[in-house]
C-alpha cells in the first residue's frame, strides 16, 4: 500500500474497514454510521473522511497475531484506501499482555481484536478503538491531533501503546492491556463473539425433547411430592447437575473440544483459551435454555394444576413456592430430555457458535475462491 499521499485530493482520506463475518461485521456496519462524526470531532475537521466497509474473513486464524496482521496486509495491498482497519473476532495475546490492536504504521494497516474489548458496550469501545487507531496511523500528518490519552482513560483503563515485540521494525506498534487485568475481559469478549443465544436458537430438537420432559413432570403427582419434599440445597444441586450434563453432552456429541493440530507447536495456550470460551459459551446457552424451560414450566404448572387439587395431593396448603419448586423439577427433567434431543441436532446448528467451526468454514470459503482464481487484493483493487 502506498503511503506517499492521500487519495485524490490532499484533504481527503479514504478509510477501509475490513471485518470478519459475524459479530465484527454487524458492529462495523453500525460503526459506519457514527465514525465520520467521531473522526471530525476527535481527529481533524480539516480532512474530508470517506469510509468503505467490506465483510470478508481472514484466510486462517493464527495464535500468532503477527501472522494475523500479515494476513491483513495481504488483504489490502494495492487497494483504493489510504489506510485500513481490520476488525477480527480472533484474540491476540502474548505471554504478558492482551493485544487490543496491532498497527503497521508504514503500511497504514491495523488489526483490532474485538474480543479484547470485552463483553459489554462493544459498539462504544470499538468506535473509540478505531478512532484511536486511525489517529495513530495518521500521527505523522500535521493536520491530525490524536486523542490517545483521553481514549485510554475513558474507555480502556491501563491500555497503552508499545513497540510490537513480534518485530524489530519500529513502525509496528500495539495497543495492549496487562494480561492479569485483561485475560478474563478477553474471555468474556470471546464468549460475546460466539453469541451463545445463537446456540439456544439452534437447539430446536432439544426443545422438543425438553417439552416432553416437562409434560412428564407436570402430569405425575409423585413428582410433585418428590419435588416439594426436597430441601433447597438438594434441589439446587439437581439443577446444576442437569445443566452440567447437558453442557458435557453437547460438547462431546458435537466434538466441540479442540486439540492442537500436528505440527502446530506453541498453540496449546491458544487452544486452551478457545476451549474455555467454548465451555462458557455452551454453559451460557444451556443456562438460557434452562431458564426458557423454567418459564414454560411455571406457566404450565399454574395453568394445569388447580391449587385445591395440589393441596389435596401434597397434604398441606400450597403457595407460590410449591408451584415454583414443581416447575423447577419439571425443568430438570426437561433439560435432561433436551440433552438427549441435542444429540439429534445438525452439527452446523451447534458448532457455528464456536471458533473451530468458523475457522473451518472460512478456510473452505477461501479454498473455493482460490479455485475460482479470486484473491482478496483483486476484490478491493482500484478500477
Amino acid at each position: 500500500m502506498s503511503t506517499a499521499g492521500f487519495t485524490g485530493d490532499e484533504h481527503v482520506v479514504a478509510i477501509g474497514l475490513l471485518a470478519d463475518p459475524g459479530l465484527p461485521a454487524t458492529l462495523v456496519d453500525r460503526l459506519h454510521e457514527v465514525l465520520l462524526d467521531q473522526l471530525r470531532t476527535e481527529v481533524s475537521e480539516s480532512i474530508a473522511w470517506t469510509v468503505d466497509t467490506v465483510y470478508d474473513p481472514f484466510e486462517e486464524m493464527y495464535p500468532d497475531y503477527s501472522q494475523l496482521a500479515e494476513k491483513a496486509r495481504e488483504h489490502v495491498r494495492d487497494t483504493v484506501w489510504d489506510l485500513v482497519v481490520c476488525v477480527t473476532d480472533q484474540p491476540m495475546q502474548d505471554d504478558s499482555t492482551v493485544v487490543v490492536a496491532n498497527l503497521h504504521l508504514r503500511d497504514r494497516v491495523a488489526v483490532v481484536s474485538l474480543p479484547a474489548l470485552g463483553g459489554r458496550r462493544l459498539r462504544r469501545r470499538l468506535t473509540a478503538a478505531v478512532v484511536a487507531v486511525i489517529a495513530r496511523l495518521l500521527a505523522d500528518d500535521p493536520r491530525v491531533v490524536g486523542p490517545h490519552g483521553g481514549w485510554r482513560a475513558r474507555h480502556l483503563p491501563s491500555a497503552r501503546f508499545r513497540p510490537s515485540p513480534t518485530s524489530d521494525d519500529p513502525d509496528q506498534v500495539d495497543i495492549v492491556r496487562p494480561r492479569r487485568r485483561a485475560l478474563l475481559h478477553l474471555l468474556a469478549g470471546m464468549v460475546r463473539v460466539n453469541q451463545p443465544w445463537g446456540l439456544l436458537r439452534g437447539l430446536s430438537r432439544a426443545l422438543a425433547g425438553a417439552l416432553t420432559g416437562i409434560a412428564f413432570g407436570l402430569l405425575y403427582s409423585s413428582i410433585w411430592t418428590l419435588a416439594t419434599s426436597m430441601g433447597p440445597l438438594r434441589l439446587a444441586g439437581l439443577v446444576v447437575a442437569a445443566i452440567a450434563a447437558m453442557v458435557v453432552w453437547i460438547i462431546v456429541r458435537h466434538q466441540l473440544w479442540e486439540s492442537p493440530r500436528i505440527g502446530e507447536s506453541g498453540r496449546e495456550a491458544h487452544v486452551r483459551l478457545r476451549n474455555a470460551s467454548t465451555l462458557l459459551t455452551v454453559t451460557a446457552g444451556t443456562v438460557a435454555f434452562f431458564l426458557a424451560m423454567l418459564a414454560i414450566a411455571v406457566a404450565a404448572v399454574a395453568l394445569v394444576i388447580p391449587p385445591p387439587y395440589l393441596a389435596t395431593t401434597l397434604g398441606h396448603p400450597v403457595g407460590v413456592i410449591d408451584y415454583v419448586v414443581i416447575a423447577l423439577m419439571a425443568s430438570v427433567l426437561g433439560t435432561v430430555a433436551g440433552a438427549v434431543g441435542s444429540g439429534l441436532e445438525n452439527d452446523t446448528a451447534v458448532r457455528e457458535a464456536t471458533y473451530g467451526y468458523r475457522e473451518q468454514e472460512r478456510r473452505e470459503r477461501v479454498a473455493r475462491e482460490a479455485d475460482n482464481g479470486t484473491t482478496p487484493t483483486q476484490r478491493y483493487r482500484r478500477n
